[in-house]
């Protein structure tokens, strides 16, 4: 019974398998981090039971999953980290995090970072991210994600980072003023062939 237990940290080992459904019964869990194994198949939904949860991490894995719904309900994250999962096969790369990114994602409003780079998300950019006023950190690049990119991004008043780039946004759609005008913005990225005023790289 750990029903008790805040801090859960089993990164960089080499534990592979399915994530366990009964994670989702550590209530009190603040911190999970398990970056760096060889975690397969799906996010488990049961994860969004976690209303406490402030920090996880399962970024560099095997997973090949969507993100559940569910995660919306994680109200106290302030950093979610999901980028990187993919499996070497010969040569051929299997993608992890895929499918659309679930506008339920709009419900985490203590969310300051946000990784899901590096994967195989698809569908177009949601504006929900929009609503999320304490963002710092929003790292979207290389997937397949489409445009265009939502304006109402200017909204997160505090954002520091946006990576877009290596997606399938159209070259008919450039990175909004009201973005590239945000006080506390230091890094900007699209491909070259967006327009951007503020953006690094090209």
């Amino acid at each position: 019974n750990l029903t008790n237990l805040e801090i859960l940290s089993l990164a960089n080992n080499a534990l592979s398998g399915q994530l366990p459904l009964q994670m989702g019964d550590l209530i009190s869990l603040r911190q999970l981090h398990l970056r760096n194994n060889f975690f397969e198949k799906q996010l488990p939904t049961a994860l969004g039971k976690l209303q406490l949860l402030e920090e996880l991490d399962i970024s560099h894995n095997w997973l090949s999953s969507t993100i559940p719904p569910e995660y919306g309900n994680m109200i106290g994250l302030t950093s979610l980290s999901l980028e990187s999962n993919y499996k070497d096969q010969n040569g051929y790369f299997t993608w992890g995090i895929n499918g659309k990114l679930p506008r339920e994602l709009g419900k985490l409003k203590n969310l300051q970072h946000l990784r899901v780079n590096d994967n195989y998300l698809t569908g177009t950019l949601i504006s929900e991210l929009g609503q999320l006023f304490l963002l710092e950190t929003l790292h979207l690049q290389n997937n397949f994600l489409q445009g265009p990119i939502p304006e109402a991004y200017s909204n997160c008043v505090v954002l520091k980072e946006i990576l877009l780039e290596d997606n399938s946004i159209d070259s008919q759609f450039g990175m909004p003023e009201g973005i590239c005008r945000l006080p506390e913005l230091d890094l900007a990225r699209v491909d070259c062939s967006l327009s951007c005023t503020c953006c690094h790289g090209c």
